[in-house]
């Protein structure tokens, strides 16, 4: 498919265009949206994600530079996933759910929640790079070991072991400022 040449024919409303990007890009999508949604919600709504990003690419075509289609789908799709979760209200909001930290329930629940997250972010980047950006997209993108592996040309067991330590690691930051590595999970 010569991206250039769709995204003009696209931009001038021709629904072919729109046509070709579905057939091409289709699939593609649907394991960005099955990365992020499945198991927990329908295929359903995985397929309506994909279909969702795609009204958006017609309604937004003009936004789109040749050489960016697959990523700005991608980053449609994923938006669109993780906003059905948190409609779903399965998990807690995906900014926030990189580590759960067990809290007492009383009136200061939120506030130490708030703490104990900012100060989880912080635990993350110290972690340096690669290691951070495995975390970011193991826990934030929910890409398996192996897709992390290919973007960041590694091997999978390497990316594995990277997580494997940088959680040992995580513990023992939390656990140096006084936090029960029981209450923590992940």
């Amino acid at each position: 498919m010569n991206e250039r040449a769709v995204l003009r024919r696209l931009k001038d409303g021709d629904t072919g265009a729109l046509s070709e990007i579905i057939a091409f890009y289709t699939p593609y999508l649907f394991t960005v949206a099955c990365n992020i949604m499945d198991p927990p919600l329908a295929r359903e709504d995985v397929e309506e994600a994909v279909s969702d990003a795609f009204v958006r690419l017609w309604t937004h075509r003009d936004a789109v530079t040749p050489g960016k289609l697959k990523p700005w789908l991608a980053a449609v799709c994923r938006n669109l996933a993780k906003d059905m979760l948190r409609q779903a209200h399965l998990h807690e909001p995906l900014e926030d759910d990189f580590l759960e930290i067990a809290v007492p329930d009383d009136m200061e629940e939120s506030v130490l929640r708030a703490e104990l997250t900012e100060l989880a972010r912080e635990a993350m980047e110290t972690l340096g790079e690669p290691d951070s950006e495995i975390f970011k997209r193991h826990y934030f993108l929910y890409q398996k070991t192996d897709e992390i592996a290919a973007v960041l040309d590694m091997n999978a067991a390497t990316v594995r072991t990277r997580l494997r330590r940088g959680r040992e690691r995580l513990r023992d930051y939390f656990s140096e400022r006084g936090y029960r590595c029981a209450d923590l999970r992940f």
